[in-house]
């Protein structure tokens, strides 16, 4: 086998097509067939072709991270999901990862310190909901650690006196304590924040 000519692929213009004794045979993405120093005269076997094509799928997987991170922020657990769900092995979705993370793209530290400040200064949530949803994002038990040291420094008080009071009359009391209470808010505190609203009145 011999690779007899190579040409730039015309529909993906990051991706070049490698003709394998006069036929088509495969495309490839660029950096692969720099990386590998593909040539055209090469002699080559079945064993390098299907090292050409894996490295080209950890290629082609590393776009799509790159693509999609480019438009919203995700954690390393999100994006491990994302290529399992793409039927890529846990040990190559690792890899990869770990690729990124080494570009400086993926960064969880920083993106846990983000979306906490987004989650407070939404100025609506609860204690309890604060937690769920970064324990959502982020498994590792050191994060989750961080998040509830963060929180006590949080003040439900005056999170509940900014929302009942940017609220409707209410015609029943126990739909505004259900309410809340159902949102994590602490029982007493949401009692006492309709209490001083009511002498403020």
């Amino acid at each position: 086998m011999k690779i007899t000519k190579i040409e730039r692929a015309k529909k993906n213009k990051l991706k070049v097509n490698i003709f394998i004794d006069g036929e088509y045979s495969f495309s490839i993405f660029e950096d692969v067939f720099l990386k590998i120093k593909i040539e055209t005269g090469m002699k080559i076997d079945e064993s390098f072709v299907t090292k050409v094509k894996k490295a080209d799928i950890f290629e082609k997987n590393k776009h799509y991270l790159l693509n999609i991170l480019s438009r919203k922020n995700y954690t390393e657990k999100e994006l491990l999901n994302k290529l399992l769900i793409r039927k890529i092995e846990k040990n190559t979705a690792i890899k990869l990862i770990n690729h990124i993370k080494q570009m400086g793209i993926l960064n969880d530290e920083k993106y846990l310190k983000d979306y906490f400040s987004y989650l407070v200064d939404a100025r609506k949530y609860s204690r309890c909901e604060i937690f769920f949803k970064m324990k959502m994002k982020f498994s590792k038990e050191e994060y989750l650690i961080k998040v509830e040291e963060w929180l006590k420094e949080y003040n439900e008080r005056d999170i509940l006196l900014e929302s009942l009071k940017n609220k409707a009359v209410w015609t029943e009391e126990k739909k505004i304590i259900l309410q809340f209470v159902r949102k994590g808010f602490n029982y007493d505190d949401v009692l006492f924040v309709l209490g001083k609203i009511k002498k403020e009145e």
